[in-house]
């Protein structure tokens, strides 16, 4: 071979190689969720001696930490804010410049040695739920909702879909789904395990929508996050071993308690290896995580509006003849678990009573809850759950 040849190859697999490099990460960059949240803010500032310029900077950084400081508010509860002031202080106000996007002075008004400002402020607000759910605050008085994941996956030499709810047992999560579940965990929420099934449950890859938030819901889910992913070899090859692999997660998020779509997203991978098989399972992880980090956003936000769409669910307490003294103790420790903004008594006869508890989640995360608290003279039995209420009864040792 000519040394001409010789550097014409070369050049072909160094191109080939930047434009591999450009898949894998240009498609992680344009298929980012980008949220703005734009404000129109007040910042002040005092002139010391008579330097307008620092002044009206002073009042612009004092706009910008305000504009930040305001999308942090509508993400986390008052209560949160004032007991982890100083850890939001630290990370995230004193880092404005991380989610500042740009800003726009509309005014300003200078009186005596004071200065105001009127500033327009873009702020990248997906970044601030991400940074918070990192700190661990974004969930942090809220209650936590429980996740099912049902994702079918296909590697590059599987012939067909892998899945847990079909005809054969499935143990353990697919790569995918397991990338997923890390990501929205370490964003705080409650991952349930892969159910470990005594028989399979027969249902077709592509079941309904219905049938799986049903099954969700009886495996007390709160979320479900159901969808698919498959992995294949893409076109681009360097020489005669090294390969593109492809994958893509499609997936949706249901709030269990309503049937209804809360978030959705679609996130593709490209790696290269020798290996087909290896080289799927990282596509496929690749795309996992992605998804996840996507997923979870959007999953954080319809449940911090769901927030104040709290629910009046009932809680009959049977057994309670003789036994006003333990009742009343149930009562108060319902009454102070996070999530139950109101307690109230709706009936007391002579060994039942009924309380309305408005709650901020479903009646399995509530029924869960209580389930956890523990009591030195008397245990509870909770023997049914449905939408609207609790049935539980004392048993006194």
């Amino acid at each position: 071979m000519s040394d001409h040849d010789m550097t014409k190859k070369w050049v072909k697999r160094i191109c080939l190689t930047l434009v591999l490099a450009f898949v894998v990460t240009g498609s992680s960059y344009a298929e980012t969720n980008r949220v703005v949240k734009q404000l129109k803010v007040l910042g002040t500032a005092v002139i010391h001696k008579k330097n307008l310029a620092d002044g009206r900077q002073n009042a612009v950084d004092d706009a910008l930490v305000a504009a930040v400081g305001r999308v942090v508010m509508e993400m986390l509860t008052s209560e949160t804010v004032v007991r982890r002031f100083q850890q939001i202080n630290d990370r995230i106000l004193a880092e404005r410049d991380n989610y500042v996007l740009n800003y726009r002075v509309l005014t300003e008004f200078v009186s005596g040695t004071t200065i105001r400002t009127l500033v327009q402020v873009n702020v990248a607000a997906d970044r601030v739920s991400r940074d918070l759910s990192r700190l661990g605050l974004a969930l942090a008085d809220a209650v936590v909702p429980r996740i099912l994941f049902m994702v079918a996956e296909r590697n590059v030499m599987d012939s067909g879909f892998s899945y847990w709810w079909g005809d054969t047992s499935v143990p353990g999560r697919t790569i995918s789904e397991a990338a997923m579940a890390a990501a929205l965990q370490a964003t705080g929420f409650d991952i349930i395990d892969s159910p470990d099934l005594s028989s399979p449950l027969g249902l077709h890859v592509n079941a309904s929508e219905a049938q799986m938030v049903a099954l969700a819901g009886r495996l007390g889910a709160d979320v479900l996050i159901a969808g698919s992913a498959t992995a294949a070899a893409a076109p681009n090859t360097m020489g005669e071993t090294l390969k593109a692999f492809e994958a893509v997660v499609e997936a949706r998020a249901f709030n269990v308690q309503t049937a209804q779509p809360i978030g959705s997203t679609s996130r593709k991978a490209v790696v290269s290896g020798q290996d087909e098989v290896k080289g799927g399972r990282e596509a496929l992880a690749g795309a996992g995580a992605l998804a996840g980090d996507g997923l979870a956003r959007q999953v954080m936000a319809a449940w911090q509006q769901d927030k104040d769409r709290s629910a009046v669910i009932e809680v009959a307490v049977e057994g309670t003849d003789g036994h006003i003294a333990s009742f009343v103790r149930l009562r108060t420790a319902i009454a102070s678990l996070s999530g139950v903004k109101e307690l109230k008594m709706k009936s007391m006869s002579a060994d039942r009573a009924v309380m309305a508890v408005n709650y901020q989640g479903s009646t399995r995360s509530l029924a869960d809850t209580v389930l956890l608290k523990t009591f030195s003279s008397f245990g509870i039995d909770i023997f049914e759950v449905t939408p609207e209420a609790i049935r539980m009864r004392l048993v006194h040792r």
